[in-house]
């Protein structure tokens, strides 16, 4: 236990999305192995768990009782409420029910023989807490009578009530001659769009990002802003309005937002126009009314679009304490980027940005980056990490404003493992930080990812792995090493593990919960 408990409020700990918890004393290097550390309880659910976990501590219930509260949404479209700390309150706190999820297969979701989700479609991407209102926003996904919907809820955190007047559904058509218009119009249609980017709080308002399902046409990118007090839709952005596709999903990622409260999103593979009137395989900056105030394109856009590789299948990192940029794509390249000149497109180079290089290959192997690079700066020093697929897990210091391209510590465990030649492995790592402050004794790199087999179009087993955060080579534990007792179960894509009080909440596609800890 720490004595000031950290809330996880949003996916990666904040808006800058560093994924860090510096607050944490329990969890070291020197209290984290296999004879200390372990799966402490399980939490039943009714679900695969595509959202990252979130904490709120010293929560007062109804009835004057104080508890640490962790919330877990499912794509039953079921958000739980449950005691975060106490192995025997095995029952929820209290449990949400969303609405009819949608089954898989279903003919009007996704191209035929779609897998890249099973079962069933409802809660995908992490919902998000207002402490101040004392509220979870979250998007089901449903299918009706009259078809398939994204509605907005707004749950009290004590109770899961519905409050705000809510739920809303999301809806819009905007102005667009591209895919799918009718009468130069572009209406949102939801058995397209796949809300899987985690939701964002920020300037008042509630904002959520679409894609597609597997690629399914027509379809564009959208972010939504809605007023967090009365769900008022208050704007509405489109990447590709005389296009097509565009998607933004980021494997998970929320929309990172800085001190002036613009926002930034990466968005896949789809329409481009040098203009910046086509956003696709772009870096976004957006105001807080959803209008562009800026953007940027690789040089390389036209090949990126050709080959699937969605610049957007990660979202963006805020450097703390610089006004830069960092996101990474399927091509497995960094591109680290000044917020204020974002630098638009530059045919036949990137020079008018930063810095951009390639992390991992080209060598014939996948290395695509999901998710996110994650941030921690032990003492004297700024560090980035990222695992990207069939490849070593890797962090990369900071100097002079750049990125140092030789990695400054590298893993000897490769995602997945068993796997000879470490390929294939979609999808990579997903990673949180806990440290206490800079202390380089303290700092621990904690990872998600699929154990012995592809996770693309699969549902496979996982396994979680620590390391210390100053030195990858020193694995200090995984789920594995005493699997009777610490295995994880199935593989949750693309959510990374939330860390705090001395805790780590492990979402899984087991039907369940995982909370592992210091045992005895």
């Amino acid at each position: 236990m720490t004595d000031c408990p950290v809330p996880v409020t949003t996916q990666h700990n904040d808006n800058r999305r560093t994924g860090a918890n510096l607050r944490e004393t329990a969890l070291s290097p020197a209290t984290v192995g296999p004879d200390t550390f372990g799966l402490l309880f399980s939490r039943a659910v009714d679900g695969h768990v595509y959202a990252q976990p979130l904490y709120l501590p010293g929560l007062e219930l109804p009835g004057r009782v104080v508890r640490n509260v962790v919330y877990v949404a499912t794509m039953h479209n079921s958000v739980y409420a449950f005691d975060a700390d106490d192995p025997a309150a095995s029952a929820p706190l209290w449990h949400a029910s969303l609405g009819p999820s949608a089954p898989l297969p279903d003919p009007a979701i996704g191209p035929r023989g779609y897998r890249d989700i099973a079962v069933e479609v409802g809660i995908v991407g992490t919902p998000v807490v207002d402490r101040e209102r004392g509220v979870l926003y979250a998007v089901a996904f449903t299918k009706e009578s009259d078809g398939h919907h994204h509605t907005l809820h707004a749950l009290d955190v004590r109770t899961g009530r519905e409050v705000l007047g809510g739920p809303v559904r999301i809806a819009a058509t905007v102005r667009g001659g591209g895919d799918g218009s009718v009468d130069g119009r572009i209406t949102f249609t939801s058995n397209r769009q796949l809300q899987r980017a985690a939701l964002t709080l920020a300037n008042g308002r509630v904002y959520t990002a679409f894609a597609s399902y597997g690629d399914q046409g027509p379809y564009h990118g959208w972010v939504f802003g809605h007023d967090a007090g009365t769900l008022r839709r208050t704007g509405v952005f489109v990447t590709t309005p005389g296009t097509g596709l565009g998607g933004v999903w980021q494997a998970g990622q929320g929309l990172a937002v800085d001190d002036e409260g613009d926002l930034y999103c990466v968005t896949g593979n789809g329409g481009f126009r040098a203009d910046g009137s086509e956003l696709g395989d772009c870096v976004v900056r957006l105001r807080p009314d959803l209008t562009v105030a800026d953007w940027f394109s690789p040089f390389d856009n036209a090949a990126l679009d050709a080959a699937d590789a969605d610049l957007g299948s990660a979202g963006p990192l805020l450097v703390p304490g610089t006004r830069l940029l960092l996101c990474g794509g399927k091509a497995g390249k960094f591109y680290l980027l000044d917020t204020r000149a974002l630098g638009h497109f530059h045919p036949g180079s990137d020079s008018q940005i930063v810095q951009s290089f390639q992390v991992a290959g080209p060598d014939g192997l996948r290395h695509h980056i999901h998710g996110g690079a994650v941030h921690w700066s032990p003492r004297g020093g700024s560090w980035v990490y990222v695992w990207p697929e069939n490849a070593f897990l890797r962090a990369y210091r900071f100097a002079g404003g750049r990125l140092v391209t030789a990695p400054v510590s590298t893993s000897t465990t490769v995602d997945p493992t068993g796997v000879p030649g470490g390929s294939p492995g979609m999808p990579g790592g997903f990673l949180s930080v806990s440290a206490h402050g800079c202390d380089p004794a303290t700092g621990l790199l904690w990872a998600c990812h699929p154990y012995a087999k592809d996770a693309n179009q699969a549902v496979v087993e996982g396994v979680v792995r620590v390391y210390r955060a100053d030195d990858l080579t020193r694995e200090l534990w995984n789920s594995r090493m005493v699997a009777d007792r610490d295995d994880v179960g199935l593989f949750a894509k693309f959510v990374p593990p939330t860390v705090t009080n001395g805790k780590v909440y492990v979402a899984t596609f087991s039907g369940a919960l995982r909370v592992y800890g210091l045992l005895g």
